[in-house]
């Protein structure tokens, strides 16, 4: 059974600051070629790891258009919500996101917490389990999250989830998760999003940990400059499981899709940003201006209590949900 894995989308009506090329038209070139690739190696089912949307309320004419390329695809499509799919990093909000129309449409499929579907194919029986993004996904208890356990009678577990899972210790004062961690898990494969940069394909006493990366290149960074977008082929038969790595023939070298005077200026920012961050840790201030990164620095420094955590998290996403009806409609339409 053949299976294709894709991550962060991040479908959007705006076009990111550091890009020079018409955003949405990449996208859709590039979305166009994943569909092609799917006829064209008689793939299955498609995988995707979530942050299919960059926020939760996208203009309807955007998610039109991406009804009309799932059309084309003719395969079912698998998905996990990320945090950019869902207010407030709740996936309790999913209802009332434009990812929730999708599920609710079956145009894509939502693996819930604690679901599992199964395949069988060729005399083997394939497991698909899936974990949406939460706030606090890779604190304490991450184990939860990310290791599953197979059914009776099932030859290949893949998992999927939406998380900050790692090959190596990150630089950054932020929370994830690494693979080391997480070996206990009986799954087969883990697919990943969430981390844009990805880390590819890992091969860890016989159990996979893959992400190829975002589909699309937001951020101004050298890793994103020199990195080239990817989708992921999964063949699992009787004789085991097979994976590779495929690089989009549509996608463009870093610097022709950005912009290098940006990526200068944002580079002094980011210096200036250090500075400023490392000033305030001297003087026992939080360092980040992310209103969820402030809550979890709060969380841990404060010792509060997870239901405190949980209440503003809900309220934030409220908020984000009012000042979203009032905003309407983003910035560019998709005519």
């Amino acid at each position: 059974m053949r299976f294709l894995f894709l991550t962060d989308t991040h479908i959007r009506g705006s076009v990111p600051q550091s890009r020079k090329d018409n955003f949405y038209e990449t996208l859709y070139e590039k979305l166009r070629e994943v569909i092609s690739i799917t006829h064209d190696e008689a793939v299955d089912v498609v995988l995707h790891g979530g942050d299919i949307f960059d926020r939760p309320d996208v203009s309807p004419s955007l998610v039109r258009e991406f009804i009309m390329l799932m059309k084309d695809l003719k395969v079912p499509v698998y998905a996990v919500a990320g945090n950019h799919d869902v207010y407030g990093q709740n996936p309790s909000t999913i209802t009332r996101t434009m990812l929730g129309v999708l599920d609710s449409t079956g145009i894509v499929k939502l693996i819930n917490p604690g679901e599992k579907i199964f395949f069988e194919d060729n005399g083997i029986k394939i497991q698909l389990t899936g974990q949406h993004y939460f706030y606090g996904i890779d604190n304490e208890g991450k184990e939860a999250s990310y290791c599953i356990k197979k059914d009776a009678g099932v030859d290949f577990a893949i998992h999927l989830i939406h998380g900050m899972l790692l090959d190596k210790p990150f630089f950054q004062e932020i929370s994830y998760t690494l693979i080391e961690d997480i070996l206990k898990t009986e799954a087969d494969v883990t697919l990943s999003g969430h981390y844009h940069t990805g880390f590819g394909i890992i091969n860890i006493q016989n159990k996979y940990f893959v992400n190829p990366g975002s589909l699309i290149r937001i951020d101004s960074t050298l890793s994103e400059l020199t990195r080239m977008p990817a989708v992921i082929l999964l063949d699992i038969t009787k004789d085991g499981i097979k994976i590779q790595k495929r690089i989009l023939k549509c996608a463009r070298p870093g610097h022709e899709v950005f912009d290098c005077k940006k990526l200068e200026m944002d580079s002094f920012k980011e210096q200036k940003l250090a500075e400023f961050v490392q000033g305030l840790n001297a003087t026992g201030k939080y360092s980040f201006t992310n209103i969820s990164a402030i809550i979890e620095q709060l969380a841990k420094k404060q010792d509060l209590d997870a239901k405190v955590v949980e209440e503003a998290l809900k309220r934030i996403g409220q908020a984000q949900e009012m000042l979203s009806r009032r905003d309407g409609e983003e910035i560019l339409e998709v005519s």
